[in-house]
């Protein structure tokens, strides 16, 4: 973060400290919010590819990229024909500098190809974005703007966004059949919920999803607090026109004096859905919500993962599909963009200063939630893995589940190229601004991590798959929830 764009933040943050800029509208009447994506694979041989993609500002935006050109370079051939991995890719769920890739790849409309990801390189991941939002400091119509109009200062970080990748584009062109379903994951900065992006939570607030725009989404999710000032909606709820889709199923949750004990966050999803709607017995009334960067509650867009894969009110309806047996090949890839640099505080005798404390504030607890969601995820996979195998006559009992992470953390350290690798990837800082060493540092690293992952490389060969990457000999392992059943009987993948 330059000097100078700290200093445009404390300036606007003294200026535009009272101004509301509503960014959605009210359904009208008889108008709805539809999903028009689905999750389902065209053949049951093929697999469903779920991703999460992290904050960390353009590095997450790299990364996140890195491992989808990577997946790009993965051809095999299923029932329907030939393909290549991405069009697999069905559910993206980001935060923060993730969401910019996410965001990217939904309004994309076809499967990413070489010449997308060299576009978006230089449109983006590897331009000074620092120097175009620090380049206000000295627009006297970006003073005027903030002095005398509702403009505020998330707003220069959309209209980057939209300037340089979306074009004016709305989310309803990113909800389309044939694309992979977009949540971006931002928080109500009021009650600590993650807020995703998706035509079930708009229904909630009674407002139009195919007229947001993108760019709001985006910096919605990446709306870092203190330097930037929160995305606003307004919630149309208490005089709904809209034929929005009912939810009974929150009310009733709400009402069970039971649910609290039995499932504690499906209750406390519940009651903040009956809250948005204003339904009864409602614990906060909500006419507005402030969204700041998703990373506050869920710096890994889990939560939104998770429903997607278990939750049974969710548009998704993958559970079901599960159960029904038409998802044989259940992949999903988290990419982690975690820098954890080496701090100088190691060796300081000095009090921290504020700057240190803030950052550590802010950085701290993410960590740790981010930590303790992964591993919520990595047990629900076994869990679902376990339960195909442990019962034969179920109608999922052929679901095989891979379970991918990226995250800088798996590179060893056995050798002085993989410490090189490691360090250089730590190094990179959190910023929209990134130097072309950065840039290829970022993107080795996601490379060798997809290759060199043991569910991974379990998927291509299950495929029966050709791949560009190649693996480092030195490293193998076990993929930890994958089995292969035979008459035999059950075995774990080995690579």
């Amino acid at each position: 973060m330059t000097r100078a764009l700290i200093s445009l933040c404390l300036a606007c943050a003294l200026t535009a400290c009272g101004t509301i800029h509503l960014e959605n509208t009210a359904l009208m009447s008889g108008q709805n919010n539809l999903e028009r994506r689905s999750i389902m694979p065209a053949a049951p041989d093929r697999p469903v590819i779920l991703m999460a993609f992290s904050g960390g500002g353009t590095r997450a935006a790299v990364l996140a990229a890195s491992v989808l050109e990577e997946m790009s370079t993965t051809k095999y051939t299923a029932l329907d024909g030939p393909h290549v991995l991405t069009q697999d890719v069905k559910f993206v769920s980001s935060v923060s500098g993730g969401s910019v890739t996410a965001g990217w790849l939904g309004l994309l409309g076809h499967p990413p190809e070489e010449k997308d990801f060299e576009s978006l390189q230089t449109n983006f991941l590897a331009r000074d974005n620092m120097k175009d939002l620090a380049s206000n400091l000295v627009d006297p119509e970006f003073w005027y703007r903030l002095a005398f109009t509702r403009y505020i200062r998330i707003d220069a970080l959309e209209e980057l966004f939209d300037r340089q990748l979306f074009h004016g584009a709305k989310l309803g062109e990113i909800n389309r059949p044939g694309r992979p379903i977009i949540v971006l994951n931002a928080t109500d900065m009021a009650g600590g919920e993650t807020f995703a992006f998706t035509p079930q939570r708009f229904d909630d607030i009674c407002t139009d999803f195919d007229s947001m725009p993108l760019s709001a989404g985006v910096a919605s999710s990446a709306a870092f607090p203190i330097l930037l000032s929160p995305v606003s909606l307004r919630n149309y709820s208490e005089a709904c026109a809209g034929n929005r889709r009912a939810a009974e199923w929150a009310a009733i949750e709400v009402s069970a004096p039971s649910q609290p004990f039995n499932n504690l966050p499906e209750y406390r999803d519940a009651r903040y859905t009956n809250d948005l709607r204003f339904g009864s017995n409602r614990f906060r009334n909500i006419d507005y919500l402030h969204l700041l960067d998703g990373g506050l509650a869920d710096n890994l867009g889990i939560n939104s993962l998770r429903s997607a894969l278990i939750g049974t009110h969710d548009d998704t309806r993958l559970l079901r599909a599960i159960n029904d047996g038409k998802v044989e090949k259940l992949v999903v890839i988290v990419v982690n963009a975690r820098s954890d640099k080496p701090s100088g505080l190691y060796k300081s005798a000095r009090s921290p200063g504020l700057i240190s404390m803030i950052g550590s504030v802010t950085s701290v607890p993410v960590d740790a939630n981010t930590a303790n969601a992964q591993e919520v995820l990595q047990n629900l996979l076994r869990d679902l893995s376990n339960a195909a195998r442990e019962t034969a006559t179920a109608q999922f009992h052929r679901l095989a589940v891979y379970g991918i992470t990226i995250d800088f953390d798996q590179i060893p350290a056995d050798t002085a190229e993989h410490r090189a690798l490691r360090d250089n990837a730590k190094d990179v800082p959190t910023s929209w601004t990134l130097t072309d060493k950065q840039v290829q540092a970022t993107e080795a690293v996601g490379k060798f991590l997809l290759a060199n992952n043991p569910c991974y490389r379990a998927l291509v060969s299950d495929l029966g798959a050709t791949t560009a990457i190649q693996g480092d000999a030195a490293i193998r392992a076990v993929c930890p929830t994958r089995y292969i059943v035979s008459e035999s009987g059950v075995s774990q993948t080995t690579n």
